[in-house]
C-alpha cells in the first residue's frame, strides 16, 4: 500500500459523516491489504463522491484519457465504483484512482444521513473486490499502450472486463456476505430474463427502419457487455464458493441451462477458469490470453444474428452485418 494514498470526500453535507466514511475506507484498505497480501501499489487516490459521473470525468481528464469513462447504468444494474488508470502512453500503469459513489456505502448510511457500522460487512467486501482489480493490474504485464480499435472494444475489451469481474469476485469471495452474493446472482437472473429481449427489440427496430444502424449497434453492445460482466461477477462466486445452485438459486440454474445464450455463457465460464490458471501461475502478459473468452463474446453476437468485421481502413470503424 502506498504511504501517500489520499482519500478524498466530495459533496457530503456533513463533515463529520465524510470524515467517518473516509477514515473507515482507509482502515478497511489497510486491513484487507495486510490480511490478503494484495499488491495495491500505485493506488494513490480514492475519491468518494456524491456526483459519481462528475468525479469520474474529472479524474479521466487529469489522467489525460481521450474520452470520458463509461459505466453501467441500466434498470438491471448501476455502477457505484470504477478504477481509472494513468498510463500516459507507457506500457505499464503509472498510478490508479478508485472512484466510489456515495451509494457504495448505502449499507452503513442511515436514512437520517448518520453512519452506523452494524452492517459494514457488505461494504468491506465491495472494497475488497475493488482492491483485487488493482492487484490484477499490478500482477499482469499487459501492454497498456496497445491501440484499441472498435473491433477490439467489442470483443477483447468486453471479454477482459468480464474476466476482471470474475477474478475480483473470486479472490474477494472470502469476505462476501450472503447479501453480496444474493444481489449479484439475482441481478444476473434479471439480466438474462430481460436483456436478450431488449437486444432482439433493438435489432427488430433497426430492421423496421426505426433505428439507425450505429444507434442499434451501440445499444446492443452495451447490453452484451452487461450480460458478460454480470456472468463474470456471478461465476466468480459460484466457482470459488462451490455454490449449490440447485438448492439456493434453482430459477437461475434453470435459466442458465435453457437460455438462448446457455452454450455461449458456458464457454465463457470455461474461458474464465482457463485464464485464471495462467493468472495464478505468473499473471497475464499477452492479450491473446483472452482468446477463448473473446470467441465466446463473438458467439453471443452471432446468436442475435450480428456479425461484426474489422474495417481495415484506419478510422473507418466496423462492418456490421445483420442476418
Amino acid at each position: 500500500m502506498e504511504n501517500d494514498l489520499n482519500i478524498s470526500i466530495q459533496g457530503f453535507n456533513s463533515k463529520h459523516v465524510a470524515k467517518e466514511i473516509g477514515n473507515l475506507t482507509l482502515e478497511v484498505i489497510k486491513a484487507l491489504d495486510n490480511k490478503y497480501a494484495l499488491d495495491i501499489t500505485k493506488l494513490r487516490q480514492v475519491i468518494i463522491s456524491c456526483d459519481f459521473p462528475a468525479a469520474l470525468a474529472k479524474i479521466a481528464s487529469e489522467f489525460n484519457h481521450q474520452s470520458s469513462p463509461t459505466f453501467t447504468n441500466s434498470k438491471q444494474a448501476t455502477a457505484i465504483a470504477q478504477l481509472l488508470i494513468k498510463s500516459s502512453g507507457s506500457s505499464q500503469p503509472l498510478e490508479y484512482a478508485l472512484v466510489l459513489c456515495v451509494n457504495f456505502f448505502s449499507d452503513i448510511i442511515n436514512s437520517d444521513g448518520s453512519v452506523s457500522l452494524d452492517n459494514v460487512a457488505p461494504v468491506i467486501h465491495r472494497i475488497h473486490h475493488e482492491l483485487v482489480h488493482v492487484h490484477e493490474m499490478n500482477i499482469n504485464s499487459l501492454d497498456q499502450s496497445r491501440l484499441i480499435d472498435d473491433f477490439d472494444d467489442a470483443f477483447l475489451i468486453t471479454s477482459k472486463s468480464a474476466w476482471s469481474e470474475y477474478l475480483a469476485n473470486s479472490m474477494s469471495s472470502p469476505s462476501a456476505t450472503d447479501d453480496n452474493i444474493n444481489i449479484v446472482l439475482n441481478t444476473l437472473e434479471a439480466t438474462l430474463n430481460d436483456v436478450p429481449n431488449e437486444i432482439e427489440d433493438l435489432i427488430n427496430n433497426y430492421q423496421a427502419g426505426l433505428l439507425p444502424l450505429d444507434t442499434m449497434y451501440n445499444s446492443v453492445s452495451k447490453r452484451i457487455r452487461l450480460i458478460a460482466n454480470m456472468y463474470g461477477y456471478a461465476q466468480g462466486y459460484i466457482h470459488t464458493l462451490d455454490i449449490d445452485m440447485d438448492s439456493h438459486f434453482p430459477t437461475l440454474l434453470k435459466l442458465l441451462s435453457s437460455s438462448k445464450l446457455a452454450e455461449q455463457l458456458s464457454n465463457l465460464g470455461e474461458a474464465f477458469t482457463s485464464i485464471k490458471v495462467k493468472f495464478d501461475l505468473s499473471g497475464l502478459d499477452d492479450f491473446d490470453d483472452f482468446g477463448l473468452a473473446k470467441n465466446a463474446i463473438i458467439s453471443i453476437y452471432d446468436s442475435f444474428g450480428l456479425r461484426i468485421e474489422r474495417n481495415i481502413e484506419p478510422g473507418m470503424g466496423l462492418y456490421i452485418h445483420v442476418c
